[in-house]
């Protein structure tokens, strides 16, 4: 019997050994194809120079035009054009027809728009003097002070979430909920799906998804995901969430005052649109991980598996020795260190959560920004640092090393924000508007629809502010439908569902600011997106018809 349970042992062996050793060798082989290949992709940063050089080069190509632009402040109108003195006029409707705005006078008394708006039937072709190559290298240094909000909120929260890591609370916190979790993995990406396109169907929830990523990955690299899944949950939620939003006064509610109607004019067809995207999303991600959990050589990002687990499963790494009995006592000793939260790991959890708690009731409910959000976790990080119990110099430099962690995505961030102001200062984005304007104009109902689509997923490409398209094209594109017989809801859905989708790859958005984050290479992104972007495309086309033809009409 002895030598049954012995020969039977040694098969397992067997087979492990020959298991592992073919990983072995398909990981060399990997490794063999990446060497052999000579090059890489190139990194976020290159890409966005890239882009800004381009665009830079199109300001020397494309020709230089403005709008006049009307501006509400103290009851009083300023209107603006290229070259000339302000004009200053008292806020009437009767101002607002003559300029051909359809958009309430209490619209701007009540603050739904904020800053200037272009005004339909103005643009002219300006004689603007080319910047020079300096300028290139300005820009982003500009794109990076316009951002310094987000970057001084993602260096206090990196800081933070790393006295917690030395802490080993966030470990303990994994551990424990990847065990209630166990065998339901994939209801937690449900869930965190769920729950971040809500936060972006009612406030916008992007920038404030950064920091859950380095939280949430760990859990489902431990739960068997690989990281493309943990990151798909938070981003394809927030962004089908954004493209569908139904109280967003960033995207929805702007844009809607912008075009002369009440943002909640057409809610119910977004609401039943956004189940839909949220269930497209879902099937999306589950189709790919029954493809890996059945050969985990499918994954995306197989070939990176190792630098992305030394990131974010270092201690398990490191928990890994030789000895089969040391090994096995030691998993039951960190076992057990698991089992037992200490109080002050459960606190610091507690009062992590409880900070996110309050960011979004700030948001939502306060009109907070950054900048209140980082004092936020500011107040955290000091109480964590009591948790902590290493002395202030230790967790002053704790702090230090987790925010420096953050360095390269607030570069990120700047680079991507001077890509925008290359567009403005060169004088080529009123003219790229007014170039869709005359392409557009005069078409019928359902053409008009699906060419709106897709000229916001070009402008999308260009402008990833939500609230700076909507303020630049709402209120010469909305009366375009009164000419089509077309509802003007459905001009704020085509302006949300194309700038969203192509915020998926546009690489002047949130898209590469989250990779840098997660650290998963633009490159590996596009090949996991690139069929979803294509079902998400046929399926928007549907939506915008339906739209178009159903609820399309001018009430």
């Amino acid at each position: 019997m002895e030598e049954d349970k012995s020969n039977e042992f040694q098969n397992v062996e067997n087979i492990n050994s020959s298991a592992r050793s073919t990983e072995n060798v398909l990981e060399d082989k990997v490794s063999e194809s990446n060497k052999s290949s000579g090059c890489k992709f190139p990194t976020a940063y290159t890409i966005l120079v890239l882009i800004e050089l381009i665009f830079f080069i199109l300001t020397y190509i494309i020709p230089k035009g403005k709008f006049d632009t009307i501006e509400y402040s103290d009851n009083k109108f300023i209107i603006k054009s290229y070259n000339k003195t302000d004009l200053i006029r008292n806020a009437t409707e009767d101002v607002l027809k003559e300029y051909e705005i359809k958009i309430p006078l209490a619209n701007f008394i009540d603050g739904y728009i904020k800053g200037a708006i272009s005004i339909p039937n103005t643009y002219q072709k300006i004689q603007g003097e080319n910047k020079n190559i300096f300028s290139v290298f300005v820009y982003p240094i500009k794109g990076l002070i316009d951002s310094c909000g987000i970057a001084f909120f993602l260096f206090v929260l990196g800081g933070s979430i790393n006295i917690l890591i030395e802490m080993n609370a966030l470990s303990a916190g994994i551990a424990a909920l990847g065990r209630v979790t166990k065998g339901r993995e994939f209801i937690l990406l449900i869930l965190v799906l769920v729950i971040t396109s809500f936060g972006g169907t009612t406030f916008g929830f992007m920038e404030e998804v950064l920091p859950f990523y380095p939280i949430l990955i760990p859990i489902f690299m431990k739960s068997g995901f690989d990281c493309l899944l943990g990151m798909g949950g938070l981003f394809l939620g927030s962004m089908m969430g954004c493209m569908f939003s139904t109280v967003n006064a960033f995207s929805v509610v702007i844009a809607s005052y912008s075009a002369g109607i009440n943002f909640v004019d057409g809610i119910y067809f977004r609401l039943v649109c956004l189940a839909l995207g949220d269930i497209l999303a879902i099937l999306y991600l589950y189709f790919y991980y029954l493809r890996i959990k059945k050969d985990m050589t499918k994954s995306v990002v197989y070939n990176i598996r190792q630098e992305l687990e030394d990131k974010y499963l270092k201690e398990d790494k490191d928990e890994k020795v030789n000895d089969e009995e040391e090994n096995l006592l030691l998993k039951e000793k960190n076992e057990d260190k698991q089992n037992k939260f200490t109080w002050q790991q459960k606190l610091g959890l507690i009062i992590l959560m409880i900070g996110f708690g309050v960011m979004i009731y700030g948001v939502l409910a306060l009109n907070w920004w950054f900048e209140h959000m980082t004092a936020v976790f500011l107040i955290a990080a000091i109480i964590f640092m009591f948790l902590y119990q290493q002395g202030e110099q230790k967790g002053i430099d704790v702090f230090i090393k987790g925010a420096g962690e953050f360095v390269g995505v607030s570069i990120v961030i700047g680079l991507a924000r001077g890509i925008n102001i290359t567009l403005d200062e060169g004088n080529i984005s009123d003219s790229i508007l007014n170039a869709m304007i005359n392409l557009i104009d005069g078409f019928p109902k359902v053409l008009f629809a699906i060419l709106m689509l897709l000229i916001f997923i070009f402008l999308g490409f260009f402008i990833q502010s939500s609230s700076g398209l909507a303020v630049l094209s709402m209120p010469v594109f909305a009366p375009l439908a009164d000419n089509a017989n077309c509802s003007r809801t459905v001009v704020i859905n085509a302006y949300m569902m194309g700038q969203y989708l192509i915020g998926f790859i546009a690489p002047t958005g949130i898209c590469l600011i989250a990779l840098q984050l997660v650290g998963i290479p633009y490159n590996y992104w596009i090949k996991f997106i690139w069929p979803y972007l294509l079902i998400c495309f046929i399926f928007l086309i549907g939506l915008i018809i339906v739209n178009a033809v159903f609820f399309g009409d001018i009430s």
